[in-house]
């Protein structure tokens, strides 16, 4: 059954392979008749198959072309098309809470085909000479496949929608004056080389999209001249202009209206880089190149650069780069489709080099021309990786679409898919082309499953060390790939705040072969919804009518905790872009890992309904608490790091070794000069300092700079202190950062308390219930009887229906006086809660928690870290907190609640019942733990693929 499955997929592929038609930039000089606007349409609920001309009776639309079937349905329905319309069969609506898993986002659009017609008349001066012309259609989109026919003659069959694209008119098909065309287009998951095609454009909000989704025209085209680029040599010392066609060319290449070439050739020309500038993220230097041939001119722009790899390293036209990359999650709030607006993308693109990005991994989807032409032009390094399984013609098609544009230098085919034999052909193919074709750079796939991570037992030969992986499959593979963009076992994202060092990520780098590697998708941090962002859609967008804001809100207010929502939202967005920094600083303090794709500089709910995983919104906002002056500090060609790790708390009066590095992939830096300094964060008093000579900071590695001995000063207080570091080179500022410290006065964590109060870590629901009944003050360091959930300072995941997302604390509140806190817990609470359990007050009761602790907006759960009641004539606080005898900010918590309890401060507002009591400790307990994260995502149908026994070794 295998063998039948795979041999019905190869036929399939063939066809489709054999029936992709060259990129829209084959031909540069031509005559064109538009296309657009009002077509006869007609529908049917499945897709077209044959090459037969079809029979159909439609209806008029205006602007049919170019035009989204699911933004017509109500120019469909006045048109008469009564027929109901078959929706996409994945199309669900969710409903909170949910457990488990939450699947993509969804929308109701039209599956099926649509049948098009129109006429149009070609005008004596085209068809005077069109016997040694040839005609083509030029598609700027379709979604998935076309059938065309001219004059009732099959013209040509295309399944494909990454790039533009021409099908070739046969000659005689058409005539003088009136023309008829048919199409038939079809929103079928094309079949790839394995399985469907799987991209961004396919799931989630795209699944089941559909239209002639841009320009279209009948172009005439006056001689073979085009699919022009421009390849760089690795030595940087000539470029080569390739022509395609044969035909004699005057060519000239301009900086702005000065000419600093010009000459006659046929087909390519190779020049000297002398006199020119190369193109980089810095200066994206471009260049006007105009071809002229007896039949017109041709004109575009072009960069001269050179992104090779050097060892573990990357080198830009000669120089050191590190890669500070975003994942490109193809969100867009406002159009929901691909805007075609070349100053959006310029936006964009300013707001990420802004931030110090200098790099963009498009997530299994090719951009449209308008967003590469911004890359280009305000410099921008591009990963163009295609969608999963797409049939080689269709990757040799993104190739050509793709290498016109500088900022292009890397080539990858795909996200996250099994790389097994079958795999492994292709990527072999796919390799071989992007060497041949282009300049640019080859890597397999982002996250290599069946190499680094998801290895099958018996079906995946693996070594131990450093880590588990299949060193044999790695083996075949290295010697075609150029880099690799690495999953590193998730400890840079899922596991980037407790599990693995730097170190260990250095330690890893034998197995890649010597090849430089990114590390993929960083962080996967979310904070809360942002319900203030509703009102920034267009009021009639899918997005808000399948519920991405109201069904939150309708959850919160049902738990009575939508008035928490906004302070959730702003304390999780300090949360977050804490583990963020920290995140950054551990990637880059491995000098073996040669950059990064951040996800998310943007939120994307497109993804498991509702992810917040941006720093910022998705409508390019910073969140709250962060600052571009912050995320520079982490994210810039130079980075100051140290070794602090993930513990800030200190005892006050220690001295505390810090080593201090540098990442330098910026200028060379002579005369460097490091101070460093510790300042009280109340005033910015500084309280020590120390300055030492570093030399010559060369560019390009990760160089330590010195060990300090920071002295803490001692008091009898908790303080908040900012460590400050600053580099100079030749007096002016290199590079700069800060971490927070946080102090407290070394105390016993068993230091004797006052006999008013009963201190327990744990106790039974009988003896607190006698407790109340007597009158006594109990202080509970632990969850007790309550149901609760673990705790961890690791912020919750993009999208999971687990995992806690904010904290607020009380402001003001006596049993916390004199902690230096800003209303949420910062790095203070870290090993507070790695360990801790989060209380749930469920089953009615009061909740007006001195701690409250956020849960996923998916499921939420009343529930506290600190909280207190008066229960009868007893009173109660629990903190549920991890009380580790290593860590002075518990020693100092404990103290201060043993005599805030002791005090006659301790009066909780709150009251509950003896069976209040009994209730919310016996309520169920409450838990979206059993989330995972489901790459094998029921909403994607290739997900699945090669999972089990049709996996191949």
């Amino acid at each position: 059954m295998r063998t039948v499955k795979r041999m019905m997929f190869l036929a399939v592929v063939s066809f489709a392979a054999a029936a992709i038609g060259a990129p829209v930039f084959e031909h540069g000089i031509y005559s064109a008749v538009s296309l657009d606007g009002e077509w006869e349409m007609a529908y049917q609920p499945y897709a077209h198959e044959v090459v037969e001309y079809p029979e159909f009776r439609g209806v008029q639309i205006a602007n049919a072309v170019p035009g989204y079937w699911e933004d017509m349905v109500p120019v469909f329905r006045a048109a008469g098309m009564t027929d109901e319309f078959r929706i996409n069969p994945l199309f669900e609506r969710q409903r909170f809470p949910i457990t488990g898993w939450a699947s993509d986002t969804t929308l109701p659009n039209i599956y099926g085909c649509f049948f098009y017609r129109r006429t149009f008349d070609l005008p004596s001066p085209l068809t005077s000479h069109l016997s040694p012309l040839n005609a083509v259609l030029a598609f700027e989109g379709v979604r998935n496949q076309v059938h065309a026919w001219i004059n009732g003659k099959f013209v040509a069959f295309r399944a494909g929608f990454s790039t533009p694209f021409e099908l070739a008119v046969p000659k005689g098909v058409l005539k003088k004056g009136r023309n008829e065309i048919v199409l038939a287009v079809s929103n079928n998951p094309n079949l790839g080389y394995c399985d469907y095609v799987s991209g961004l454009t396919t799931r989630s909000t795209f699944r089941a999209t559909g239209g002639v989704n841009g320009h279209l025209e009948l172009r005439f085209v006056k001689n073979g001249l085009g699919d022009v680029y421009v390849t760089t040599a690795k030595d940087l010392k000539t470029f080569t202009v390739h022509v395609a066609g044969g035909v004699p060319i005057e060519y000239a290449i301009a900086d702005g209206g000065k000419v600093l070439a010009k000459g006659k050739a046929t087909g390519d020309f190779t020049l000297s880089t002398e006199g020119f500038g190369f193109w980089s993220p810095e200066v994206p230097k471009r260049y006007d190149l105009t071809l002229t041939t007896a039949q017109g001119s041709y004109r575009q722009k072009f960069g001269i650069r050179r992104l090779v790899a050097s060892g573990e390293k990357f080198l830009l036209n000669g120089h050191p780069i590190y890669l500070r990359g975003v994942t490109e999650h193809c969100y867009f709030a406002k159009t929901l489709h691909l805007p075609r607006d070349l100053d959006y993308y310029r936006m964009i693109t300013a707001k990420r080099k802004e931030l110090g990005f200098n790099f963009v991994r498009f997530h299994t989807f090719v951009p449209p021309v308008e967003y590469l032409e911004a890359t280009d032009e305000l410099g921008m390094v591009v990963h163009i990786e295609s969608p999963n399984f797409v049939p080689e013609p269709e990757f040799a098609a993104i190739i050509a679409f793709a290498r016109r544009h500088p900022s292009v230098v890397i080539y990858c085919t795909g996200n996250e898919t099994r790389i097994d034999c079958i795999a492994e052909a292709y990527l072999r193919d796919v390799a071989e082309m992007v060497h041949e074709r282009t300049d640019s750079l080859f890597s397999p796939m982002s996250a290599m499953r069946g190499i680094e991570y998801a290895l099958m037992s018996g079906k995946d030969p693996t070594v131990p060390k450093p880590f588990r992986h299949n060193a044999e499959r790695m083996a075949r593979i290295a010697p075609f790939c150029d880099m690799f963009t690495s999953y590193q076992l998730g400890l840079t994202s899922y596991e980037s705040l407790n599990n693995g060092t730097s170190a260990d990520l250095d330690a890893w780098g034998d197995v890649y072969h010597g090849k430089p590697r990114t590390s993929h998708e960083i962080c996967i941090d979310s904070s809360y919804v942002d319900f203030g962002l509703e009102k920034l859609y267009p009021p009639d967008s899918p997005i808000l009518k399948v519920g991405i804001f109201s069904e939150p809100r309708r959850m919160l207010k049902e738990k009575g905790l939508y008035d928490r929502a906004d302070i959730y939202f702003r304390n999780s967005c300090e949360w977050m872009w804490r583990i963020r920094k920290h995140c950054f600083e551990k990637t880059r303090a491995a000098d073996r890992v040669a950059g990064y794709d951040f996800l998310g500089d943007i939120n994307t709910h497109w993804h498991t309904f509702g992810y917040s995983v941006g720093m910022m919104d998705e409508f390019y906002r910073l969140k709250p608490g962060e600052t571009v002056g912050n995320v520079r500090r982490y994210n810039s060609a130079a980075v100051l790091l140290c070794d602090l790790g993930n513990d800030f708390n200190v005892t006050a009066g220690e001295t505390k070794n810090v080593a201090v590095s540098v990442s330098n992939y910026d200028a060379e830096a002579p005369g460097a000069r490091l101070e460093v300094c510790l300042e009280a964060a109340s005033d910015g008093t500084r309280v020590w300092n120390q300055t030492l000579e570093a030399g010559t900071l060369h560019a390009g590695a990760l160089s330590r700079l010195g060990s300090l001995a920071v002295k803490i000063p001692a008091t009898d207080v908790a303080k908040k202190y900012l460590l400050r570091a600053l580099v100079t080179s030749s007096d002016k500022p290199f590079a700069e950062n800060e971490w927070e410290i946080y102090a407290f006065p070394q105390l016993s964590p068993l230091a004797p308390h006052s006999s008013t109060v009963k201190v327990v870590e744990d106790i039974s629901e009988s003896e607190l219930a006698s407790a109340m009944e007597k009158g006594e003050r109990v202080l509970l360091l632990g969850a007790g009887p309550f149901k609760s959930l673990p705790t961890t300072y690791r912020i919750g995941m993009a999208g999971r229906c687990s995992g806690n997302y904010a904290t607020v604390i009380k402001q003001g509140h006596p049993a916390l006086e004199g902690l230096p806190h800003e209303g949420f817990c910062g790095w203070q609470f870290r090993r507070l809660m790695e360990g801790g359990r989060a209380v749930q007050l469920e089953a009615g009761v009061p909740f007006d928690p001195i701690i409250d602790i956020a849960s996923s907006v998916k499921f939420p759960i009343r529930q506290a870290g600190m909280f207190e009641y008066r229960i009868g004539s007893g009173r109660l606080l629990v903190c549920s907190f991890k009380f580790g005898a290593d860590d002075p900010a518990a020693a100092w918590l404990r103290a201060r609640l043993v005599d805030y309890v002791a005090s006659a401060a301790f009066n909780p507002p709150q009251a509950l019942t003896p069976e209040q009591l009994h209730a919310v400790i016996n309520a169920p307990l409450l838990s979206g733990a059993k989330n995972q994260n489901r790459a094998r995502n029921p909403g994607d149908p290739s997900s699945n693929v090669r999972a089990g026994a049709f996996a191949q070794p």
